[in-house]
């Protein structure tokens, strides 16, 4: 008798040991899942190619992840990027990238830059922050708290930044000008001349929702994100529409003189135009 005890005691351990080995590659998954990001992690949700559609599994060539260590590999929804980890977009892939913290990154094709807060950044980059964050440039960076705001590019350094929601910092990375609190519908151009704030043109503002909108629909939020961050997302469209309602009703008598789009010019290095200071 005591001997079957025995044996059924060992058989109800080794089918619970069977089951957990089972279980634990389930167990594990389970921890990277949104809520166990830390506020530095950042994960991919979605890869959008041409600004259409979802990227299949498996789809390769649109974008790659080059890790701290140098190693360098296809990127992927749901591939975790660590601080160091840089991230760069080829030319038909937007990337949706989410923070632990509630920070989200939209990268346009042709970007790039190394995550924790994006650094040495090079393209156009949508940011809703949720908690302190900054995009650097090489010359230029552009620090917020609770804000939104679209960073862009040009051959020769110079960085655009304009502002959505909220109030952005932007500063010289060489020290050559004092930082300028940039407010919301207004934009700058930076480098080699500092920030000289100017009402942001009403096309780029209605351009950026549009993109911001498309691009979340579709990669919308995945399982585990609070409802308030999918109305975080759905109030970027709103602000965006209520500095535009302002702006028409303001709108300047002789043009949009106020609202300078960059004077585009050809034989950049990178294929963007060479931006125009505004003038005075």
């Amino acid at each position: 008798m005591n001997a079957f005890l025995m044996s059924a005691a060992v058989r109800r351990v080794t089918v619970w040991t069977v089951t957990v080995a089972l279980l634990l590659p389930t167990l594990v998954a389970c921890t990277t899942m949104p809520g166990a990001l830390g506020d530095n992690d950042a994960r991919i949700d979605g890869i959008v190619v041409d600004g259409s559609r979802l990227a299949q599994a498996g789809e390769a060539g649109l974008a790659s992840v080059t890790t701290r260590d140098g190693t360098r590999q296809e990127a992927a929804a749901g591939m975790v990027l660590r601080p160091g980890d840089r991230l760069d977009t080829g030319p038909r892939a937007h990337a949706v990238v989410r923070y632990g913290s509630g920070n989200e990154v939209l990268m346009r094709p042709n970007s790039g830059g190394r995550f924790g807060s994006l650094t040495e950044f090079v393209g156009e980059v949508f940011v809703k922050v949720k908690g302190i964050f900054s995009v650097d440039t090489t010359f230029v960076k552009a620090g917020a708290r609770g804000t939104a705001y679209l960073v862009r590019t040009y051959a020769g350094g110079t960085t655009s930044v304009v502002v959505v929601e909220g109030t952005v910092d932007v500063g010289s990375t060489t020290g050559a000008w004092p930082t300028v609190p940039i407010e919301a519908g207004t934009m700058t151009l930076a480098h080699p001349r500092g920030p000289r704030p100017v009402q942001a043109d009403v096309n780029e503002l209605a351009r950026t929702r549009e993109w911001v909108e498309r691009v979340e629909q579709l990669a919308p939020p995945p399982a585990g994100v609070s409802k308030a961050a999918i109305v975080g997302a759905i109030a970027i469209g709103a602000a965006i529409a209520a500095i535009l309602a302002g702006r028409n009703k303001t709108t300047p008598s002789r043009g949009d003189a106020a609202s300078p789009n960059p004077t585009p010019s050809t034989g950049t290095q990178d294929g963007r135009p060479s931006p125009a200071y505004p003038s005075r």
